[in-house]
């Protein structure tokens, strides 16, 4: 991975808790400085983390009291009831991603998610409130892309987990996440179980094109060609070139 790569990752490694999900499920600003103040370091953004997690729950458990309060018995017990399969929900999702072979990404992964979910469920509580009933649940989290094969072997299964884990984090074009679970700089696996690995993954390619634009439109501006071939370029995202037009396209800078 390229210098610029790593400093890139690090620093929209929480780009949709900070950007799109703060302002959706109500991240706090504390949350956002600190997250700021982390620099990229693995140990201080687990720390901002968990303390957001904790500020989460709090406001968790005042919603939660909040409609309680509003219900009748009989809805009380249907809401305790959900709840409770909620948490249960959440706990397992999130301890799913606490892969013990992943490293501290995988600690990172875990712990964003658990503060995402405890965000997200705190504010369906609070629409809620002032309500007959409750609003619909939403719709089951999916992961970013998900092995639709089952004949890989154990390198290769690992090199799923590795590339769902630097989906969570970047966009990637495929050659681009090939060369970075191959890569020595990067995971250092054999091609040929990177390669079986990622095409044995459900990912649109499209969408990873138009994340990346948007990404690279947050570091600096580009201009139409310009990112069409940052996008393309074999020492940019790698992409293809219907991709990074549609990338480029679609993300406003053409």
């Amino acid at each position: 991975m390229t210098t610029s790569k790593k400093i890139f990752l690090a620093l929209t490694m929480f780009g949709v808790s900070q950007g799109i999900s703060a302002q959706d499920v109500g991240f706090t600003k504390q949350f956002s400085s600190c997250m700021d103040r982390a620099n990229g370091v693995t140990i201080n953004m687990l720390d901002c983390i968990d303390a957001e997690t904790k500020r989460q729950d709090m406001r968790l458990n005042k919603a939660y009291k909040n409609v309680v309060s509003e219900l009748s018995s009989e809805r009380k017990k249907q809401l305790q009831t959900a709840q409770r399969a909620w948490i249960s929900y959440r706990d397992a999702n999130c301890q799913f991603y606490a892969d013990p072979e992943g490293g501290s990404l995988a600690r990172v992964s875990a712990s964003d998610c658990l503060m995402s979910m405890t965000a997200s469920r705190s504010k369906e509580l609070e629409g809620m409130s002032d309500q007959e009933a409750p609003a619909a649940a939403p719709a089951p989290i999916k992961p970013i892309a998900k092995p639709t094969t089952q004949s890989l072997t154990g390198p290769q299964k690992n090199a799923v987990r590795a590339a769902q884990s630097y989906l969570s984090i970047s966009a990637f074009s495929r050659d681009g996440l090939i060369e970075q679970l191959s890569s020595p700089a990067g995971n250092g696996f054999d091609r040929t179980d990177a390669t079986k690995a990622v095409d044995s993954m459900t990912i649109d390619w499209n969408q990873q094109a138009v994340k990346s634009a948007k990404e690279y439109l947050k570091l600096m501006g580009f201009s139409c060609s310009g990112l069409i071939q940052q996008l393309s370029s074999k020492a940019g995202g790698k992409f293809t070139e219907s991709q990074a037009r549609l990338g480029a396209k679609q993300a406003g800078a053409c």
